[in-house]
């Protein structure tokens, strides 16, 4: 029972410390928090369209036929959703790091 004990004093604590770094206001007041949480947009979309070529990628032929209207609507949102990212990214500086992290995401 000690072990538990302690997996839960160790897991209250490092809650504690995630929480306490958010801004208390919940909004992101330097440029740096916004870099960082617009770089983590990003990357979710960038993921978001890997992993919807990917499932198209994978489907049998007859089922493709289907899917292809619906993934070229959702792979056209999610491009422009990125775009939109990198533009806000480049207005805060940060344009290198947003390419960096697509190319990294690609792969």
């Amino acid at each position: 029972m000690t072990f538990g004990a302690s997996n839960e004093t160790l897991y209250q604590a490092s809650r504690l410390t995630s929480i306490s770094t958010f801004p208390a206001s919940s909004q992101l007041e330097t440029d740096e928090q916004r870099r960082r949480f617009e770089l983590l947009r990003l990357a979710f979309f960038v993921l978001k369209l890997r992993k919807l070529e990917q499932e198209v990628q994978g489907a049998e032929e007859a089922h493709k036929k289907s899917l292809n209207r619906d993934y070229q609507f959702r792979c056209s949102l999610l491009r422009h959703t990125i775009f939109q990212q990198v533009v806000t990214l480049t207005r805060l500086d940060a344009r290198e790091q947003a390419l960096q992290l697509i190319n990294t995401c690609r792969r």
